[in-house]
């Protein structure tokens, strides 16, 4: 009886030791923001001009295999038609269709293709914009 208890108790803490590194390896790869990266915001602010957003990620480079994915969403605009957007890395485009106060997210992530199917994701850079328009 004392040997099954020893083994169970062996087993038992063999389980948690490989759940832990598998918790500790998980968060470890977890995505985390480049902590240094920029979003540059240049051009005329005025109605039907582009606006360029330029991403700067300060030397990280995206690793072979993995592809940038970049997401605009309006938080705040004016009535009437959406803004154009042309997404793309490191530059998207935006045009902005009347004047007004405009707020948004930029979300770029690092997208790749694991080998057992589906898409891991990792947020490279999050940044919310206000931008004034004027006609």
């Amino acid at each position: 009886m004392k040997t099954s208890n020893h083994h169970a108790r062996q087993a038992l803490l063999g389980l948690a030791a490989a759940l832990w590194l598998l918790l500790f390896a998980a968060s470890s790869f977890a995505g985390g923001a480049v902590p240094d990266a920029e979003l540059a915001i240049t051009g005329e602010l005025r109605a039907g001009t582009p606006v360029r957003a330029f991403f700067d990620l300060k030397g990280y480079v995206l690793p072979s295999g993995s592809y940038a994915s970049v997401n605009v969403r309006f938080t705040k605009r004016p009535d009437g038609p959406e803004p154009r957007v042309r997404t793309g890395y490191p530059e998207t485009l935006l045009t902005f269709p009347g004047p007004g106060d405009y707020a948004m997210v930029f979300i770029l992530n690092e997208v790749s293709k694991p080998s057992c199917g589906g898409v891991n994701a990792k947020t490279l850079l999050e940044k919310e914009v206000k931008l004034r328009i004027a006609e």
